[in-house]
């Protein structure tokens, strides 16, 4: 399977565990994005995940995947603020979604250290659900940032105890 089936049907694959409607996968060529290191964007407004093309076609199929669970997990978070999908979310974490989706601090926006950027909830929640979903669905253990390892351990733990409360 090429690279861009990949993209495609790893988002339709993520939007499927979410129980969200699958975003429109575009492809994208932007050297501006490509020098800052951006391998794919979720548009909010259009309801679209953009991936980078001079990235999918060198990237490794996993890389793609990760990334289509990541975006993923970012279009599951809009559709949640917007009350258009799940409601097993906590409304305090429902609110910080929303404020920082309102205020993203994205690099393709302005130039941002990384560390701010890993440090939104947003991006925490995805990163922590694209691990999540590589190891239950590939057996693959995602590289963590250390800086946010700690807030994603928190995340996964209360997961598995939330699992386990659901067998009782």
């Amino acid at each position: 399977m090429d690279n861009y089936k990949v993209a495609i049907n790893g988002t339709k694959l993520a939007a499927q565990i979410l129980g969200i409607d699958t975003p429109d996968v575009q492809f994208f060529y932007n050297k501006d994005l490509t020098g800052k290191g951006i391998n794919s964007i979720f548009l909010k407004e259009d309801y679209i995940i953009a991936f980078n093309e001079e990235w999918v076609e060198q990237a490794n199929p996993m890389e793609i995947q990760v990334t289509c669970f990541h975006e993923s997990r970012h279009a599951f978070q809009w559709k949640c603020i917007n009350e258009d999908g799940p409601s097993n979310v906590e409304l305090s974490t429902l609110q910080i979604w929303k404020k920082e989706m309102n205020e993203y601090s994205q690099p393709t926006k302005k130039d941002i250290p990384e560390e701010e950027y890993l440090m939104q909830e947003i991006e925490i929640d995805a990163i922590a659900f694209a691990h999540k979903m590589m190891l239950e669905h590939f057996g693959l253990k995602t590289g963590i940032p250390n800086i946010i390892e700690k807030e994603i351990q928190q995340i996964l733990m209360k997961d598995v105890i939330s699992d386990e409360q659901k067998d009782l």
